[in-house]
């Protein structure tokens, strides 16, 4: 897939996700569909605001035979060919509409005819309805969304790694190696039906490349959530993330801004966390970040999991247990370290290498001047993939100049 095919095909399963997740009988799974089928989205590359019923147990179908890359759209037989409406047009249309939904479709035609320069082809009244239908610009839809309201309802998961939550805590100052001192940051995750924290350590940087590291161990120690359950933030819309959560079957749920209320229980572990384990460290005596960790994992295994929580009469530990028997567990072949691999297109030189992470890596002698994919894992650069055309082709080698000095040409 292109990027552009990729970015549709993940955006439709995070649709159904809600549809393929699980068994469902016939009429649940109509259900569900009839709910999603309901909303308005912003569908990537396309104007179109919803999506039917038939449509989305159509996907589901395909996901099933096949995975992800069913999902993805067929190219266009018009490609090439001009559209009706423009994509200025199309802004106007909205801008308009938008800024008085009462006005009328003949009003909105004669604004157009105004607007438009006398060499480009009018608008016809069937166009502008169908327009209008599809981006969810009609008079009623437009008055349903601003009269919507979100909401906010008291939730509890009724089964173990149903929901799990994910959120970042600022953390405190630790030993620099070298000299000094640093911030470190507390990436984790909560699961919602027991409390359980799947995983939760200390990272010196608040990137993509820790919260991946993080989920993964989760996923390690606990097994896959079927919702996972975070904010809007850059990293959390990541297509790396994206790619994972289709691959393992993760439906990612993105609360929305200045809305927390999604992720109340993580929230109310941090203050647990200032209150009663980070309010135990010494603010004079600085740990290193190792040494930082190890505390936070002992606390969790002898004091947290095993307290009994007062919202569930039982300890995090026993709770979670309690639903083992029916948690998703990855194949026991599964390398999930290469599973949670980074993927970036490089561009190989005439010398057969290519940049990544500041650092030059050599690919084979016939690759020179070709695209290439690489993945790889951030947090060590030891191993590096290559692949080519979709084809895999080694693995990379971290250039050594003095080496290739001694190696004849």
């Amino acid at each position: 897939m292109d990027e552009k095919a990729e970015k549709i095909a993940l955006f439709r399963y995070g649709l159904i996700a809600p549809l393929v997740l699980e068994a469902l009988p016939r009429g649940e799974l109509t259900r569900r569909a009839q709910e999603i089928a309901a909303r308005l989205y912003e569908f990537p590359h396309s104007a179109r605001r919803q999506v039917s019923v038939d449509t989305l147990l159509d996907w589901a179908l395909r996901y099933r035979r096949q995975g992800l890359e069913l999902l993805a759209p067929k190219p266009r037989q018009d490609r090439g060919h001009s559209r009706a409406i423009t994509p200025e047009t199309a802004a106007l249309i909205e801008r308009l509409q938008r800024e008085n939904p009462h006005r009328t479709g003949t009003a909105l035609l004669r604004e157009l005819a105004l607007a438009g320069e006398n060499h480009q082809p009018g608008v016809s009244a069937s166009t502008l309805y169908r327009f209008l239908r599809a981006r969810g610009l009609t008079e009623r839809q437009l008055l349903l969304e601003k009269a919507a309201a979100t909401a906010h309802k008291k939730y509890e998961a009724e089964y173990a790694n149903q929901i799990w939550q994910s959120d970042l805590l600022v953390g405190p100052w630790i030993e620099r190696p070298g000299g000094g001192k640093r911030q470190v940051f507390l990436q984790a995750t909560l699961d919602d039906a027991s409390r359980l924290i799947p995983h939760a350590q200390f990272y010196p940087n608040q990137g993509l490349d820790s919260f991946l590291d993080c989920l993964r161990q989760a996923v390690a120690a606990r097994g896959i959530p079927t919702r996972l359950y975070m904010d809007n933030a850059k990293i959390y819309r990541s297509p790396q993330l994206a790619r994972i959560a289709a691959s393992i079957g993760i439906l990612i749920v993105h609360t929305p801004p200045y809305q927390p209320q999604g992720r109340g229980k993580i929230e109310r572990w941090f203050r647990s966390v200032r209150e009663q384990f980070l309010a135990t460290l010494d603010p004079k005596a600085l740990l290193s970040l190792e040494q930082l960790n190890e505390r936070l994992w002992h606390w969790l295994d002898t004091d947290y999991h095993r307290r009994e929580h007062s919202a569930l009469g039982a300890t995090p530990l026993a709770r979670w247990q309690r639903d083992i028997a029916q948690i998703r567990q990855l194949p026991p072949a599964t390398d999930l370290r290469r599973l949670f691999f980074h993927r970036a297109d490089r561009l190989v030189r005439r010398d057969c290498t290519f940049l990544l992470a500041h650092r030059f890596f050599e690919a084979p002698p016939h690759l020179a001047g070709q695209r290439i994919e690489v993945r790889f894992d951030p947090l060590d650069l030891a191993e590096v993939e290559i692949y080519a055309q979709g084809q895999p082709e080694g693995a990379a080698r971290l250039v050594d100049p003095v080496v290739n000095g001694r190696t004849g040409r």
